[in-house]
């Protein structure tokens, strides 16, 4: 399938945007071919992410221009012809491993039946460590001595740590942009939280400010002591980091922690720290999975809060479940006894539900569930308990209100509930009622059980009425 004019351009951009970056990385190089890291990694892994092995020949082409401009910088002599082995040899490396590490990556996402933020985090830190090392190994074999190099060690850790620290900064901001031109390919979708706070004391603007200065003064530091001690300060520059995770949208977090790494590779190259630069790595690496980790937070909170909305909550009514409503009333009955309050507690029904069901069809009988628990819980105050015990039976616990009173609200209520006829066509809605006292000796079950009897005499009785026992 050819490209379309708009799907064409994007590959320009892809192109050019993966060269300026490569040139970026070589500006803020502290020594030849030295940088603390290599952001056109996110930027290939993101694009073999999105596009699969479409992006393959963008890429390719991308890579053997690079060696070609590596060339007319470092001016080593060599002809066009090693020049275009080399590029392919990178190419090849490049795409060929991070596109295998996309592939795995988007097939394991696809195998996330709970999806949240930390279970993509732990795939794409997986996936990152174990590309970036795979790269660095055979790179360094294939593309240098082999292993009779002198330097073998130093430039596979240097290799290493400089792709995944680029990997691990960019590829948030990378994601988004790639998000924003193909929409289909939503990945993240599925990922809904908020962040924990949101701080109205500082806008987001002085929390970058203070970050960067901080860097600025660590890395200064460094260099005019020339002291690694005073270098590994830099990782408590975590903390300004996990502020503006905490307070600040996710995307927020992805643009800090980009800032953070352009202006560290900056900072290292412009003071020439070329001894301590293995700290700044480092310390890139662990603020960006502590940036990972941290977003997750949020994500594991809002999972939280849905299974608990979930499972004290019934999803048609909101009303509380039967079993978050009985523990809740067993709290309420004793904190009754221990300050001698009366207790009462309704039950009722929907009359002749069965055929509002059978006749109209469940959606209509769910609409006048919703329709009677709305009712039903404006007449409740905060403080009173009102939940689903199944079907179309609900229950209403009264805190510190006699028998007498619990009356009153339940004629109340049945005839708020009468008004709810109007809202559907040709069904006339009521319910039954049937109330009794809490007796704190034989606990909320007893008076249950007793509020139930009084909802079938009710029934019995007609229908559309109160009961109540008569001591």
């Amino acid at each position: 399938m050819g490209l379309t004019s708009s799907g064409a351009m994007r590959h320009c951009v892809l192109l050019v945007l993966w060269l300026l970056l490569w040139r970026l990385s070589v500006v803020m190089e502290y020594a030849p071919h030295a940088s603390i890291w290599f952001p056109p990694v996110a930027l290939t892994l993101t694009a073999l992410l999105f596009l699969g092995w479409r992006a393959c020949i963008t890429l390719t082409v991308a890579c053997v221009l690079s060696t070609f401009w590596e060339e007319s910088i470092y001016l080593t002599g060599r002809s066009i012809q090693e020049l275009l082995v080399s590029g392919s040899l990178f190419a090849m490396l490049h795409v060929g491993v991070y596109g295998a590490g996309a592939a795995v990556l988007r097939k394991s996402l696809a195998h996330i039946t709970s999806y949240n933020l930390y279970s993509v985090v732990m795939r794409f830190l997986l996936v990152c460590a174990a590309s970036t090392l795979l790269v660095s190994v055979i790179g360094t074999l294939v593309l240098y001595d082999g292993l009779a190099s002198p330097t073998l060690k130093e430039t596979l850790i240097a290799w290493w740590i400089g792709d995944m620290s680029g990997l691990l900064v960019m590829a948030p901001l990378f994601v988004a942009l790639f998000q924003r031109w193909y929409p289909s390919q939503n990945f993240l979708s599925d990922i809904a939280f908020v962040p924990i706070v949101h701080a109205k004391d500082f806008p987001y603007s002085v929390k970058l400010v203070l970050t960067m200065l901080g860097l600025l003064f660590t890395s200064f530091a460094a260099y005019y002591f020339d002291s690694p001690e005073i270098a590994c300060f830099v990782f408590f520059l975590a903390m300004p980091q996990m502020w503006i995770v905490y307070t600040e949208s996710p995307f927020h977090a992805a643009v800090s922690l980009a800032l953070f790494g352009f202006t560290m590779a900056g900072l290292v190259a412009f003071w020439g720290i070329d001894t301590q630069a293995y700290i700044f790595q480092f310390a890139l690496c662990v603020m960006a999975c502590s940036t990972y980790f941290s977003m997750a937070v949020p994500a594991l909170i809002s999972d939280n809060h849905k299974l608990h909305q979930q499972a004290h909550y019934d999803g048609l009514t909101q009303a509380h479940t039967r079993q978050s409503f009985f523990n809740t009333a067993e709290q309420l009955t004793k904190q009754a006894a221990r300050y001698h309050e009366s207790l009462s507690l309704i039950v009722f029904d929907i009359d002749k539900f069965k055929h509002i069901n059978d006749t109209l069809g469940h959606i209509v009988g769910d609409d006048v569930l919703k329709a009677v628990a709305q009712i039903a819980r404006s007449e409740c105050r905060e403080s009173d308990l009102f939940g689903r015990f199944g079907g179309d039976e609900f229950l209403i616990l009264l805190p510190n209100t006699p028998l007498e009173s619990g009356v009153k609200v339940a004629e109340q209520m049945r005839l708020a509930v009468s008004h709810v006829s109007a809202q559907f066509d040709g069904i006339e809605v009521s319910c039954s009622f049937g109330v009794a006292p809490v007796l704190i000796a034989e606990g909320v079950e007893s008076a249950f059980e007793l509020a139930d009897r009084q909802l079938l005499m009710a029934k019995r009785a007609g229908r559309n009425q109160v009961k109540w026992p008569q001591f």
